[in-house]
């Protein structure tokens, strides 16, 4: 079950990053782009299962900006 909902925060974090990641990729020669794209997609993912990136809910946010 954790592993579930591991790989869902990871796909729903991918996700939301994929327009900033394409973004950023526009800045490297095209020959090189899939291979970044991979990497930065792998650096999400261990950050993720490091728990470096934790899915938070809108309210948690707020508490966390207002502390």
């Amino acid at each position: 079950m954790r592993d579930t909902n591991e790989n869902q925060v990871i796909e729903e974090t991918l996700e939301m990053m994929k327009p900033k990641i394409k973004k950023s990729l526009k800045n490297t020669r095209t020959q090189e782009r899939n291979d970044l794209e991979q990497e930065i997609k792998l650096k999400v993912v261990d950050a993720v299962k490091s728990k470096k990136i934790v899915p938070i809910n809108f309210l948690e946010f707020i508490e966390e900006v207002n502390k």
